[in-house]
């Protein structure tokens, strides 16, 4: 899926997402922080400067959603990102839909948590000859994601001080190589305003009206890849998942179940009888459908707010064959005395990420989840990853049936 389109999904998750009564806020938040280094030779880096304005609804309903989330705040985010080093590295322009909750029940709510995933704009990427040091970043389009925790330190009416720490990801979902990611973890001030005078809000949610549901779900995605330097051609992976579990409050969907993934470039690499299938692993050859597949169990977990959702999966490859190769040719060696690239050994890390997989989205749905339809349909836009490094980048189309 084309990263550029994501701008678009942002805009119109946080415009139609579900009307409710609400009042409007407007956020100002101001952090510093450290940005790892993505690779070996990474440009250095100095402080990371933040700057990002929220626009948002704070949600008073009897609606499960909003009475589950405690009043929740929804909007959207605008973000510039500063990295501290201009000349290699840049600075990047986000947009992303928001989540914000309180953090436990209580009458007087000072911790909130604020997520957020979208889509930002680099304005310098990775290049073979100028740019080679930086292996974070290679597309000008990516996704972001943030988690932050808020704590209100002062307040009045129509003012929340508060004090923010949190983390931010950015990763193209390993659609071109190479794709290590920024990770920043940043602390500061967030200022929050409230323009109409503030609700006095209470939480009065009567769980005895809300009967946990049975449901069935079949999804299909098709998402996209690359697999590294040499073979850096974006090509097709095809999934198809199967899961069943409950629906809680009409907002928390939970669900297990097991899932079947092919990757076009795997069975590629193997059918062109590449280096290391021919040095390390000719044994890959006998079965190239089956190697070039991953399969697994998952349990994933979404927050239904009616006609969106935010969804994420934690899975388990039960085997992927194929992936001894893809982390030996993502952990390249450079070897600057030579010019030349070594596929890295595999490791104990590689032992634990082989096996642990994920998603982390947003679904649009059909019909309003809100009355609990017996059968709907959603449109999804995921980042897939290994052990939290993404793998594709996906979008899937998915059919929920409830038994009531």
């Amino acid at each position: 899926m084309n990263l550029k389109k994501l701008l678009f999904i942002s805009f119109i998750f946080s415009v139609i997402i579900p009307k409710s009564f609400s009042q409007t806020t407007f956020n100002v938040e101001y952090v510093l922080g450290k940005t790892s280094p993505a690779n070996e030779f990474f440009p250095e880096l100095k402080v990371n400067q933040t700057l990002s304005l929220f626009v948002g609804k704070k949600h008073f309903s009897d609606e499960a959603w909003v009475q589950s989330l405690q009043n929740p705040e929804t909007g959207i985010l605008f973000q510039y990102s500063n990295y501290g080093n201009n000349e290699f590295v840049g600075s990047s322009y986000s947009l992303m839909p928001y989540l914000e909750i309180p953090l436990f029940h209580s009458k007087t709510k000072r911790l909130f948590l604020n997520t957020a995933i979208g889509a930002s704009y680099f304005n310098k990427n990775y290049d073979d000859g100028k740019n080679w040091q930086n292996k974070a970043i290679s597309t000008d389009f990516t996704w972001a994601y943030r988690l932050f925790l808020n704590y209100s330190i002062f307040s009045n009416t129509y003012l929340d001080t508060r004090a923010s720490i949190g983390y931010s990801h950015h990763s193209n979902g390993h659609i071109k190589w190479p794709n290590q990611g920024l990770n920043t973890f940043s602390a500061g001030l967030n200022f929050k305003f409230n323009p109409q005078k503030a609700k006095t809000d209470s939480i009065t949610i009567n769980d005895s009206k809300y009967t946990p549901v049975k449901f069935y779900q079949i999804k299909t995605g098709i998402g996209q890849q690359s697999i590294y330097r040499l073979y850096n051609d974006t090509k097709e992976v095809y999934s198809t998942s199967f899961a069943f579990g409950k629906i809680y409050k009409n907002t928390y969907k939970i669900g297990i179940g097991f899932f079947y993934t092919f990757y076009e470039n795997y069975y590629d690499y193997i059918k062109e009888e590449n280096f290391l299938v021919n040095e390390d692993y000719p044994e890959l050859k006998k079965n190239p459908i089956y190697n070039s597949s991953a399969y697994g169990v998952f349990i994933n977990g979404e927050l239904l707010m009616n006609h969106f959702a935010a969804e994420a999966q934690l899975g388990i490859n039960i085997d992927k064959p194929f992936y001894k190769i893809d982390y030996r040719l993502n952990s390249e060696i450079y070897v600057p005395e030579t010019g030349d690239y070594v596929p890295s050994e595999l490791d104990s890390y590689y032992k634990l990420k082989r096996f642990i997989s994920g998603k982390l989205g947003l679904k649009y749905y059909a019909w309003n989840t809100k009355n609990m339809p017996k059968h709907n349909v959603s449109l999804g836009a995921y980042i897939c990853s290994n052990l939290g490094q993404a793998d594709y980048t996906e979008l899937s189309l998915g059919y929920t049936y409830i038994i009531k």
